[in-house]
């Protein structure tokens, strides 16, 4: 059967759940569920798009006509986000890869997270608990790999634990925040080595995505105050452009600590991807990041490093781009084993067609770099 990914061995980095609602207050206790505020509670507009999207899920199966169609549509733009086939459905998940022809797709959540963060700090690690396990509970295809957020806002002893749950359950991605909780210290300060440790120990990927990162925006609200119609679509990506020139900022933030300040050095084996946070910022960063050390390191005690500070991210770091990036540059500027795709599926950001697009700014890089891209890189990160 011909599949969308054609003949290419593919594995997908980045896609996600749509979780409906009830979902996440569904994984968790009794005494915390209340204490999680429902998806769209305070939206009625978002909750109207949320009860049609259930009822079409409804219809897709009891009517198999619509259901074909459904399946038909699964790449059009109109069957993407919380419309989507295989959003929450793992039965029609197990449909969409075999339609997509991923070895494996990366799974992140999408509504719940914003549920966890809105949840009373007092309760919030429970329901990080039931969101990692709604995850895994959702990957039980084999083909889908399940992340786990991993909460540095609570100290060491309790980021431990969860990374100890996450990987004892068969999480394959860990995930961060990239910008630190006004809770916690920097992800760099001596108390958190344990948990880098724990995690180098795993051998499970750390991950950066958008939307986690404590809420932090790079662009002040004053510069949207500007006269014009800027209204914000409901995405956790940027909805304006402007929003969009800093998407990467905090992943660059959240990498140039860890190599400055030794977490990298100290933690050789531990494994980074960044996810739907772009993928052009790339290049300059790498070079950027050897001149901050060449400024600096007759001012600061930088003697710990062994190493250039690019050579540490070409070492343990791994990218994602938006499909209509210039991916092909990128790569030729960052070297071929920094960047693998991700397909976003079934967010709108990832489009109706995300091969063809990496595709039309590919044509210059040869088989082997392809190979990356598309497989390798991904299967060093994940460590498959």
């Amino acid at each position: 059967m011909a599949t969308y990914a054609d003949e290419r061995s593919v594995i997908d980095i980045d896609a996600h759940i749509l979780e409906p609602v009830g979902w996440l207050r569904g994984y968790a206790t009794a005494d915390v569920a209340d204490r999680i505020p429902e998806l769209a509670s305070d939206d009625p507009e978002f909750a109207r798009y949320l009860a049609e999207a259930e009822r079409d899920h409804r219809r897709r199966c009891t009517d198999a006509a619509f259901h074909d169609e459904a399946e038909r549509d699964y790449m059009k733009m109109s069957r993407k986000g919380w419309m989507s086939f295989g959003g929450w459905d793992t039965n029609e998940r197990r449909r969409a890869l075999d339609l997509l022809g991923f070895h494996r797709q990366l799974v992140f959540p999408t509504g719940s997270f914003a549920q966890v963060l809105q949840t009373p700090r007092e309760f919030r690690a429970s329901a990080i608990e039931a969101m990692n396990r709604g995850l895994l509970d959702f990957c039980s295809d084999p083909r889908l790999l399940a992340t786990a957020y991993v909460p540095f806002e609570f100290g060491p002893a309790i980021a431990i634990d969860f990374v100890d749950t996450a990987v004892s359950a068969g999480a394959s991605g860990l995930m961060v925040d990239s910008i630190p909780s006004v809770h916690q210290r920097s992800f760099t300060h001596p108390d958190f080595e344990p948990v880098w440790e724990r995690i180098q120990e795993s051998g499970v990927a750390v991950f950066l995505h958008v939307g986690a990162d404590q809420n932090y925006r790079p662009v002040p609200k004053a510069f949207f105050d500007n006269g014009r119609d800027m209204a914000h679509f409901r995405s956790d990506a940027p909805g304006d452009p402007l929003s969009f020139m800093g998407i990467g900022y905090p992943a660059e933030l959240f990498l140039a600590s860890l190599v400055y300040d030794g977490v990298m050095e100290k933690f050789p084996r531990l494994r980074f991807g960044v996810t739907e946070l772009g993928a052009t910022w790339l290049p300059s960063f790498l070079r950027f990041i050897d001149t901050g050390h060449r400024s600096f390191r007759n001012i600061q005690d930088l003697s710990h490093l062994s190493m250039r500070p690019s050579d540490y991210l070409r070492r343990q770091v791994v990218v994602s781009p938006f499909a209509g990036e210039d991916v092909g540059w990128v790569m030729e500027q960052a070297g071929a084993d920094m960047v693998a795709f991700s397909s976003d599926y079934p967010h709108h950001e990832g489009t109706d067609d995300p091969i063809r697009r990496f595709e039309a700014s590919m044509t210059e890089l040869d088989p082997d770099a392809r190979s990356a891209f598309y497989d390798g890189n991904a299967r060093r990160l994940l460590a498959l």
